[in-house]
């Protein structure tokens, strides 16, 4: 599967199972015969792709609590387990790298992190997973580059495992009305590219 990197500037139920693990995996390359499927299309939109937290008293940087940014999205696909009716299935895995900073206003040591992925087909939502991450920063540290769990996500296959996948995943923050509304309001729109690792 291509990674994604910023760029400055239901068959059966559920539709999708989601698994937290410790790293990356590649494919079987033990069996000769094995042709990773067709992955799923990746879309990070540009207005979910940052969140700022602020403490309320103002969007000054003296109030920012953290600042949170998605630097790139990576994973591949593989076979995946067959489904509760025998369906064969596609497992997408996949993991994002944030920057994350901890603003003046910050109070604790560990920055929580929610981020969302959505399942599309056809334009339409099948199906959306909230997840929140934790990362500790150490003393006297007030920016990092870190990855998130890897997420594993299960869809229905093709009946030709290897023709073009029919769903989109979105990945992005869980943001709040007002931290949506400052991205729109403050930032610059955000370009992700796709690259073959």
């Amino acid at each position: 599967m291509p990674a994604i990197r910023r760029f400055a500037s239901p068959l059966f139920a559920p539709a999708f199972a989601l698994v937290a693990l410790s790293s990356l995996a590649g494919c079987d390359e033990s069996n000769p015969s094995f042709f990773a499927p067709a992955c799923p299309a990746l879309d990070i939109p540009g207005s979910a792709a940052d969140q700022f937290v602020y403490d309320g008293k103002s969007a000054d940087i003296g109030s920012l609590v953290s600042h949170a940014q998605i630097a790139s999205l990576s994973g591949d696909c593989e076979r995946g387990p067959d489904g509760p009716h025998g369906h064969q299935t596609v497992r997408t895995r996949l993991s994002l790298a944030m920057n994350l900073t901890r603003g003046p206003a910050a109070t604790s040591s560990t920055i929580d992190v929610p981020y969302f992925i959505v399942i599309m087909r056809d334009g339409k939502i099948v199906d959306k997973k909230v997840f929140t991450d934790s990362f500790r920063f150490p003393a006297n540290v007030s920016t990092q580059s870190v990855r998130t769990n890897l997420r594993l996500i299960d869809l229905p296959a093709t009946e030709n495992m290897t023709q073009e996948n029919p769903y989109t995943l979105e990945i992005g923050y869980q943001l709040t009305h007002g931290e949506l509304g400052y991205n729109r309001e403050h930032l610059a729109p955000v370009a992700f590219h796709s690259h073959t690792q």
